[in-house]
């Protein structure tokens, strides 16, 4: 019986060991950063284009080439987008472009980065007076949200969420002229 006991104690304690150092090393790590370089997030965005749209029975809306910018002072992103604006009511098309931006957020459902609130920042029509160009404007707030509202910018890995068998969630977006870095944080 006293061998048993032993051999009992000599199974259990690295068991209860192994569990309080995990239990320990949960509590010592803290947040930490992944990086998103643009070039991803530019990538990401184009594969949703061209775009093509009927706005209001009135204008039929075909976007290309998106260029994205990072905005650090205001933590926004920019798209401008080459356009072709064909109202259905002339004979003829316009060609320009415009730019949209959008807070970054995090979609924590879709393990997901996204644009959220776009709007229309600028609309350049190449031969079309303001007057026209002004108009053409006022209804492009759904054209943005069309565009890029709400669309995955980049998917974090499952495997992002888990080091060293600790659960992390993103919890913020700084954005660098360059790249985003997410702040991932443990959950206690």
């Amino acid at each position: 019986m006293r061998r048993d006991v032993s051999q009992i104690r000599f199974i259990l304690f690295p068991s209860v060991f192994a569990t309080w150092l995990l239990a320990g090393c949960a509590s010592l790590v803290g947040p930490r950063d992944v990086t998103i370089p643009i070039e991803k997030l530019q990538a990401s965005l184009a594969a949703r284009f061209p775009f093509q749209q009927r706005y209001l029975d009135v204008l039929d809306i075909t976007a290309t080439n998106p260029r994205l910018q990072l905005q650090p002072a205001s933590n926004r992103m920019t798209a401008t987008v080459d356009a072709k604006i064909a109202p259905l009511f002339m004979r003829r098309s316009f060609t320009g472009s415009f730019t949209l931006s959008g807070m970054l957020a995090i979609d924590a459902a879709g393990n997901a980065v996204v644009l959220r609130d776009p709007r229309m920042e600028n609309l350049t029509l190449d031969g079309v007076d303001a007057n026209l160009t002004g108009q053409l404007a006022r209804i492009s707030g759904s054209l943005a949200q069309g565009v890029v509202g709400d669309v995955p910018l980049y998917r974090f890995d499952p495997a992002q969420f888990r080091t060293a068998g600790v659960q992390f969630l993103p919890t913020r977006i700084v954005t660098t002229p360059q790249a985003l870095v997410v702040t991932f944080e443990p959950v206690r």
